[in-house]
């Protein structure tokens, strides 16, 4: 929304100035939640499939380690962007079922609840990346920071481009955007694999390395505009 036209629409819709309006909310009875337990809470809102999802994949790693062996880090490397997409879609998860208005009424602003999601999905990916970076590097005569490399640009790139769309897209078409680019990279990268497995090598560790860096900057910057846009709607 412009500038201009919202400060019109500040002043043509005033609200009037609310009187006695501390002596109401005192009277109001509030029970006091610490931050540990409002994580907790939302933990119990995150569903089910997100957490078998993780299951899934660290499974994976480590039945196919004794079996593919060298190849395991590729396939993780290509399940990665779905680990990604669990945590995109919870983050619109609200205005998918239209339910953010809702939300933005509760007794918690909407803006804590997705800090507060994104926080333990966060923490959840954090672990199962340093479970994941030992086990394929196991395997594998590439080095820790190569492997590392391998999991968490496809990773990070979803996330970007994702958190880019959802911001774009409204609705059910946001989800259908998440879906295709985890699939994409998924895709892509079984294909570079296969079809040049060049870039791969360690003198190319630099151009991945970059490509992290610009995704994360990426994913920073869409974050603080995709909240900015929570707060907007909220006013409106």
């Amino acid at each position: 929304m412009k500038q201009d036209l919202k400060k019109e629409l500040c002043e043509a819709f005033a609200a009037p100035s609310p009187t006695r309006k501390r002596e109401f909310l005192n009277r109001i009875p509030q029970s006091k939640i610490s931050n540990l337990a409002f994580l907790r809470v939302q933990i119990t809102y995150i569903p089910k499939y997100v957490w078998g999802t993780f299951g899934i994949i660290l499974g994976i790693a480590i039945l196919g380690g004794c079996f593919l062996e060298q190849d395991i880090l590729w396939v993780i490397s290509a399940l990665i962007p779905f680990i990604a997409l669990t945590a995109i879609t919870e983050y619109v998860r609200s205005e998918v079922y239209l339910m953010a208005e809702l939300e933005m009424s509760a007794r918690f602003s909407l803006k804590s609840v997705l800090l507060a999601r994104m926080m333990i999905l966060g923490m959840v990916h954090l672990i199962l990346m340093m479970l994941l970076i030992p086990i394929c590097t196991i395997y594998n005569a590439v080095s820790v920071f190569q492997t590392g490399l391998y999991l968490l640009v496809p990773y990070v790139l979803t996330s970007a481009i994702g958190m880019w769309g959802t911001r774009k897209i409204q609705g059910k078409e946001s989800m259908y955007w998440c879906m295709g680019t985890a699939i994409g990279i998924s895709g892509m990268n079984l294909f570079i694999q296969n079809i040049f497995p060049i870039v791969y090598e360690m003198k190319y560790s630099v151009i991945w390395l970059v490509v992290l860096i610009i995704s994360v900057a990426i994913i920073i910057k869409e974050a603080k505009r995709n909240l900015k846009q929570v707060e907007e709607l909220a006013w409106n």
